[in-house]
């Protein structure tokens, strides 16, 4: 057993050879790089980002539940839904953070889509007054025109026919109801066979621009034709023809008023695009600089 002479001598020996480390330049280095690294983990962990999912969120994620689900989640379900949209909000984050948003088209369009909705949410456009309304409708009045109408019956030959035989089974068709005085026949077709009153828009759309001018400018009460069609040729006999007519102000005031305010709304957004540009340097490959 060692003598209390010789533990004492070794404690001193420690103790010199402690404080010649401590006087050592290398020492104090490593301990201010200690000490720095252990206060920036500190501080780096009190700025962490914070995901922060508050009463309207849960409110929101519930409703959302309840539409699909047709009932309140129960606790378990609730936990779910949190933990399933606090992953997608850190997935979505770290993707930020990564860059993966760059390049990619459908999220450009989307992100470009919501700026848009932002920023016609947010237009200041003020309530137009009674004379703004009036002069607004006074430019503008032949899109509130009640559209023309026509009432007549038609006979049709499919475009299945051999080439050019519906065209000519028509015209037979048409000279044989002229000579007999009775109404011609034809094929079976998937529209009507007569209209008691329609509007020029709707045939426009159905039958197409030719089919619409020759009931436009046919004579009453006879039959006449062939029509070609976009399904084949058509003989037709208009009844009755009623032309657009102009709708009062009173009559359409709502849609005047709605139609002013998307027009004010357009060119506030159209402003603020402009003053967008102003903002950003745009290089076109191939394009001079402006």
């Amino acid at each position: 057993m060692p003598s209390k002479a010789s533990q004492e001598a070794s404690r001193a020996g420690a103790a010199r050879l402690f404080r010649r480390i401590g006087r050592e330049p290398l020492t104090h280095f490593l301990l201010i790089g200690a000490l720095l690294f252990g206060g920036l983990t500190v501080a780096k962990s009190l700025q962490r980002p914070v995901v922060r999912i508050d009463a309207q969120d849960l409110n929101q994620l519930a409703s959302y539940w309840e539409i699909q689900m047709q009932r309140r989640p129960n606790k378990a379900e609730l936990s779910s839904i949190i933990r399933d949209r606090i992953d997608e909000e850190l997935l979505a984050r770290e993707a930020l953070r990564l860059g993966l948003d760059k390049g990619d088209m459908i999220v450009r369009r989307r992100l470009a889509q919501k700026m848009a909705f932002a920023t016609d949410d947010t237009a200041a456009v003020t309530e137009p007054t009674e004379a703004a309304l009036r002069a607004y409708y006074a430019s503008t009045a032949d899109r509130y025109a009640a559209p023309a109408r026509v009432a007549f019956q038609q006979v049709f030959f499919s475009g299945d026919r051999a080439a050019g035989g519906a065209q000519r089974a028509a015209l037979h068709a048409l000279e044989r109801a002229q000579e007999d005085n009775r109404d011609p026949s034809g094929d079976p077709f998937l529209f009507p066979l007569a209209y008691d009153d329609v509007s020029v828009g709707d045939l426009l759309r159905d039958y197409g621009p030719a089919f619409v001018k020759a009931l436009e400018t046919a004579p009453i009460g006879s039959w006449q034709g062939p029509v070609l069609s976009p399904y084949g040729w058509h003989l037709v006999k208009v009844s009755a023809r009623r032309q657009a007519a102009a709708m009062s102000f009173e009559a359409v005031r709502d849609q005047v008023r709605e139609a002013y305010l998307a027009e004010r709304r357009a060119d506030a957004n159209a402003a603020f695009l402009q003053n967008l540009r102003k903002r950003y340097r745009v290089v076109v490959a191939g394009v001079p600089e402006d």
